[in-house]
């Protein structure tokens, strides 16, 4: 189980930090795709850049998820797992806005919307392939890794833009230096790409192609079934809604928080962030395992209700300790919100999975999840720096962040866990026939 884990979550962190460099490399890519003499505006220009891949997102999922439940999660994942890193690659050889003028950023948005597609096919084929293995009273621990696997692609991408930035000059940076990070991507997909080619498939999915049950459109079935609907939008607001603003407000929207508004030199925010990510990584499984003994969504409400008390002073206090230099208060704070994070993160796999037949698992999982994603994650430091820039509070942001939570915290209490408990309930309950035997 554990290969299994490991070679599903490889790939998965691949793709997260090809997705992730651009985030890392936001002020470099404002300079030499989108000159402008408006530092606001630059960032805006960036968040939508990044907000542009999450529009793709459903159309990888339309593409790629039906695609897994018809021929398989592992043949899946090895198409987006390829995809994702030609189009990295690429980035990476792109002439800049001095070069090509408008045809460089047209050619980088492009490439983005590329890699969105290519993720929107691959995290709900490779949870899946990871919960279909997994033991049934385990299966928040071992798909909550899944989850962590953002985090570490976040920190990786940090890491390597630092030592780049820490070794060059801000010329050579700028030239040729900022390009090493996407054309890394080549020989490690490749390598992660032998490594799945030798997975097995699922048991499940093996089962179903074996009995003849296999979807013939899981598409079809997860848009006109009334009962997928309901699993679709009780994954949206009860999980993926919750998971998407956590993470992008505390990792991704507090770059640009750092770098834009309090206006931190890019290395310094990069590092405070990078140590908080690598310290709260291991909580994942922790509170995966959590879910596995207390439920998923009572784990998740109990993340999203502390994320929304501290959010709002917690940025605070990391706008006072960058005005002072406090830089150890700063990380701390991060890292409390992190942690929070990872609470609501970890049991979403196994929630978002178990509200679906296996039969159209990976579409129901990817139509919830890349929804969700758009509705709540993607635009959300566009919005956020939108909102800083029209009030001239620097925590406007956060304080959209902790509304577009509110619904998810209604829908987990009121709906998610009441969900769970009758699907519990369902599973603990003996056969009819062992019943009748037992009365009789």
């Amino acid at each position: 189980m554990l290969s299994i884990v490991f070679s599903s979550s490889l790939g998965t962190m691949l793709e997260y930090y090809d997705f992730f460099v651009y985030v890392a490399l936001t002020a470099t890519f404002t300079r030499l795709f989108f000159p402008t003499e408006d530092p606001a505006v630059g960032a805006l220009v960036g968040a939508a850049g990044f907000g542009a891949a999450f529009l793709a997102r459903p159309i990888g999922t339309l593409i790629f998820s039906p695609m897994a439940d018809r021929v398989g999660r592992k043949k899946t994942f090895v198409v987006t797992l390829t995809l994702m890193g030609a189009a990295t690659f690429l980035m990476g050889c792109l002439p800049s806005y001095a070069t090509a003028g408008v045809a460089a950023p047209a050619a980088l948005l492009a490439l983005r919307v590329v890699q969105g597609i290519a993720l929107g096919g691959e995290y709900g084929s490779a949870a899946v392939y990871v919960m279909e293995h997994a033991p049934a009273r385990r299966a928040g621990l071992y798909t909550s890794v899944l989850q962590g696997t953002a985090g570490v692609g976040l920190l990786f991408a940090l890491v390597i833009v630092a030592v780049l930035k820490t070794s060059l000059s801000a010329e050579m940076f700028d030239l040729w230096g900022w390009r090493i990070p996407f054309l890394l991507s080549a020989p490690i997909v490749i390598v992660a790409t032998f490594i799945r080619l030798k997975m097995t498939e699922t048991p499940v999915f093996l089962e179903l192609k074996r009995s003849g049950t296999l979807s013939a459109s899981p598409l079809a079935e997860s848009l006109t079934s009334r009962a997928a609907w309901k699993g679709i939008l009780l994954a949206i607001f009860g999980a993926q809604g919750g998971t998407s603003v956590a993470l992008y407000t505390s990792v991704v929207y507090m770059l640009y928080f750092l770098q834009g508004v309090l206006k931190v030199d890019s290395m310094q925010a990069n590092m405070c962030v990078a140590v908080a990510v690598l310290v709260t990584a291991p909580l994942f499984p922790v509170f995966g395992g959590l879910s596995d003994r207390i439920g998923r969504a009572r784990t998740m409400l109990i993340g999203i209700v502390s994320w929304m008390v501290i959010a709002y002073p917690a940025f605070s206090g990391i706008a006072a300790g960058a005005e002072t230099g406090s830089w150890t208060l700063v990380t701390l704070l991060i890292m409390a919100l992190a942690a929070l994070t990872a609470m609501i993160m970890a049991p979403l796999p196994a929630f978002i999975s178990e509200c679906f037949p296996p039969q159209s698992r990976t579409t129901g999982f990817g139509l919830a999840q890349q929804v969700g994603n758009v509705m709540f994650g993607g635009f959300l430091p566009l919005i956020s720096l939108t909102l800083v820039n029209w009030t001239g509070n620097p925590l406007a942001g956060v304080g959209y962040s902790i509304a577009s939570l509110i619904p998810c915290a209604v829908v987990t209490y009121s709906w998610a866990m009441r969900a769970e408990k009758g699907r519990n309930a369902t599973k603990a309950a003996p056969p009819i026939e062992a019943q009748t035997q037992s009365m009789g």
